[in-house]
């Protein structure tokens, strides 16, 4: 059975830690790293959109220069008044100067090539190409899809640039880009990213820079202007790596947290028990004191009395003066015994009493005489507050004077050099509040929290019964009371009550 009730008790612990440390500290974990890691992607997707814009614009600018050159030829060549030969000799010197191009053209509006800087063993027409049919059709610059070159079999783009004289197209000037020449020039600045061009139809012009497989990549995309070419750029993205990583680091970060609010907890708990421990000690030992006093309080008093009435009897008899001395001293000994037991049935197993309803007004001042002689004779001011209304309260009149009076007692008994004690009567929302306040010596915070502790009392003679019984009597009526002190300076008791409502 007790082996039983151990383990439970540690399946129960080892829950509580789960839930208390390990699933806050990895949901939380979990929760960041994520967060980190997508910053992560979004950073690198921003580094990759970057590598993106910046091939693209090496590639725009490639373009532009090389359609603004073959402008320019194109403006020598209109000067040369259709002049073949002339044109053969300009083309074939321009196409010595730049590699990029993989021959120069020159070609009829009806597409024949006339002049080609690279041999030509046939007769070769161009009328069935877009992009011729787009030159002579805009009178504009045109550029062709990449495509393989009939006269050199590369891999080519063709920009075609109509030759326009008196405002007739007096010929096409064709100019054919290596795609490798150009991938050369364009992709020579890539380091750690992986570039790839690509044409309406998904063939794959260009490609520069590896990624090994398996690795976690992101990528961007970018139009082209110039030419319907799409750039996907795709960057390491070490975002799984630094999930891992974040996650452990706030794992550690958190459990540690988790664990020592554990252990905060953990001892709230405890100490929540042991004070729980300290009150049930405390009831059962008010418990034990009420069996004890219901038990033997009677039967202590039956054999007081006869000792009492044989004391006076001796006394009367025995009119030696030392004798009295001691008669005096035992009959003021049986008296306490008496308060004493008084106060144990008090704490017993209460009896039957028929409650009647009282004004606390008038209950306190019935003892007002009392307080006021008490108070005289140690030279002690008084003052009596009562309240403006009525305070009915149903109790036993006699116990509500009963604690009155002890409190009053303990206020003279804290003021040995003199003092003023005041008590007060008000209404306070549905209660009744009795306050009596002194300015004695007031309590520190051990003797605060020792106060309604049984038989404990800072008083030579006294039986630490008194608030003890105080309390007793307040909370059967269903009221409390609390004890506020100052050393010193001293201290204030209230008493709540409810009111009775008719």
């Amino acid at each position: 059975m007790a082996t039983n009730i151990r383990f439970k008790s540690i399946v129960k612990n080892i829950i509580l830690y789960i839930i208390l440390t390990i699933v806050p500290s990895l949901t939380v974990s979990y929760y960041i790293a994520s967060h980190i890691a997508s910053d992560s992607e979004h950073q690198y997707r921003r580094v990759a959109q970057e590598h993106a814009n910046s091939h693209g614009m090496s590639i725009e600018n490639f373009l532009g220069e090389t359609v603004g050159r073959l402008e320019m030829l194109a403006t020598s060549l209109k000067l040369q008044d259709n002049n073949l030969i002339n044109i053969e000799k300009i083309l074939k010197e321009t196409h010595g100067k730049d590699p990029r191009f993989s021959g120069f053209y020159w070609a009829s509006p009806s597409g024949n090539i006339l002049i080609s800087t690279n041999p030509t063993s046939t007769t070769i027409n161009l009328s069935d190409r877009p992009y011729f049919q787009k030159a002579l059709k805009t009178e504009q610059t045109s550029i062709s899809d990449a495509h393989i070159g009939r006269v050199t079999g590369r891999f080519i783009i063709t920009i075609a640039q109509p030759v326009i004289e008196h405002g007739k197209i007096q010929g096409v000037l064709l100019a054919s880009l290596r795609l490798d020449e150009m991938e050369k020039t364009i992709f020579g600045r890539v380091k750690n990213e992986s570039i790839v061009i690509i044409d309406p139809a998904n063939t794959v012009l260009m490609k520069a820079g590896t990624i090994p497989e398996g690795v976690n990549t992101v990528r961007s995309r970018l139009e082209l202007t110039q030419i319907p070419w799409t750039i996907t750029s795709h960057v390491v993205a070490e975002t799984n790596l630094e999930f891992r990583n974040s996650i452990l680091q706030y794992l550690v970060l958190f459990l540690t947290m988790t664990n020592i609010l554990y252990l905060l907890t953990k001892y709230f708990l405890l100490q929540l028990r042991v004070k729980k421990e300290k009150e049930l000690a405390e009831i059962h030992k008010l418990e034990l004191i009420s069996n004890l006093a219901a038990s033997t309080a009677h039967e202590i008093r039956n054999p007081l009395t006869g000792i009492k009435g044989l004391v006076k009897l001796l006394s009367e008899d025995i009119q030696d003066k030392k004798a009295q001395t001691y008669f005096d001293v035992i009959q003021l000994e049986i008296d306490r015994i008496n308060t004493i037991v008084s106060e144990l049935l008090v704490l017993g197993k209460p009896t039957a009493h028929t409650l009647n309803i009282y004004n606390a007004n008038d209950i306190v001042k019935e003892i007002e005489p009392i307080i006021h002689s008490e108070a005289n004779f140690m030279n002690i001011g008084l003052s009596i507050q009562y309240a403006e209304v009525e305070l009915p309260i149903s109790c036993v009149k006699d116990h509500i004077k009963q604690v009155i009076l002890n409190l009053v007692k303990n206020s003279l008994q804290a003021m040995p050099d003199g003092g003023s004690i005041m008590i007060k009567l008000e209404k306070r929302n549905e209660s009744c509040v009795i306050t009596v306040e002194d300015n004695g010596v007031g309590m520190d915070n051990y003797q605060l929290k020792k106060a309604f502790t049984p038989f404990y009392t800072l008083k030579k003679d006294g039986s630490g019964l008194g608030l003890t019984v105080c309390k007793r009597i307040i909370e059967t009526y269903g009221g409390t009371i609390t004890i506020s002190s100052v050393l010193q300076k001293g201290t204030k008791v209230e008493m709540t009550l409810p009111l009775h409502n008719e």
